[in-house]
């Protein structure tokens, strides 16, 4: 196991944001109705993104997941149903450095945060209703999105009587990253970052951007990530132009 013999529910602290500031919540603000079965979807249209961005999040979950897992046995095998839905083609998966070939090209940051095994990799086409085909397929029931990822108007249209309805039953939330307006933020401490961080060098190029500190620190909580929570149905009119309308 990586995660789960290194971290614990307290490396992690959540707190909601207005327009005033900051009020301290639980687990719950970042995944209400949380279930250990749970099929987390990160949707990474290069490589780099979900890893830059997300990690925090995709790591809160993860060790939501141990925990049950803790308080049921003392001795498991098991990771949690996280997907990473990457761009890849007959040339390689998607990266800022270019399209590069070989599973652990494409997995390797992804391990490291608990996305694993290999056929948890999942190959995608690059656009957003291509994503969405995958994260259907695959029943994801919560959803990590890149909030500028939105679909353009000649992209293929999925139909909307199976596939808008199905993704309206089956998500219980969707959290943009990298988000323009965030209302949601996920405090760590260090050794949350080192996990981070450890996964942001095995990336292609030598990703060296600065880390999000908390200035001043926050007692152990020294990193900070902020999303945008959005509801089910406000995500599926954002990304409605996948859909075909003679489908309805």
């Amino acid at each position: 196991m990586h995660t789960s013999k290194t971290l614990k529910s307290s490396d992690f602290q959540f707190r909601w944001l207005d327009a005033n500031g900051t009020v301290e919540a639980g687990f719950d603000s970042l995944c209400p109705d949380y279930h250990r079965l749970d099929r987390t979807g990160v949707v990474s249209p290069r490589l780099e993104d979900g890893v830059l961005n997300a990690g925090y999040a995709i790591l809160a979950q993860t060790t939501a997941f141990y925990d049950v897992l803790r308080s049921e046995m003392d001795d498991f095998f098991d990771y949690p149903q996280h997907l990473a839905f990457l761009d890849v083609n007959d040339k390689g998966v998607n990266t800022r450095c270019g399209r590069l070939n070989g599973p652990m090209a494409m997995g390797g940051p992804w391990s490291n945060l608990d996305v694993w095994p290999q056929s948890n990799w999942i190959s995608a086409s690059g656009t957003a209703s291509g994503m969405l085909r995958k994260v259907y397929d695959l029943h994801v029931n919560r959803l990590l999105w890149p909030e500028d990822f939105m679909p353009v108007p000649d992209e293929a249209t999925l139909p909307a009587h199976v596939y808008r309805k199905m993704l309206k039953t089956r998500l219980k939330g969707v959290t943009y990253y990298n988000a323009s307006a965030p209302n949601v933020e996920v405090r760590v401490t260090q050794p949350v970052e080192d996990i981070v961080r450890t996964s942001i060098e095995r990336l292609p190029g030598g990703q060296r951007e600065p880390r999000r500190l908390i200035e001043p620190a926050d007692g152990d909580f020294l990193y900070v990530e902020r999303y945008r929570q959005v509801g089910v149905d406000e995500f599926l009119e954002a990304v409605d132009c996948c859909f075909d309308p003679a489908s309805q």
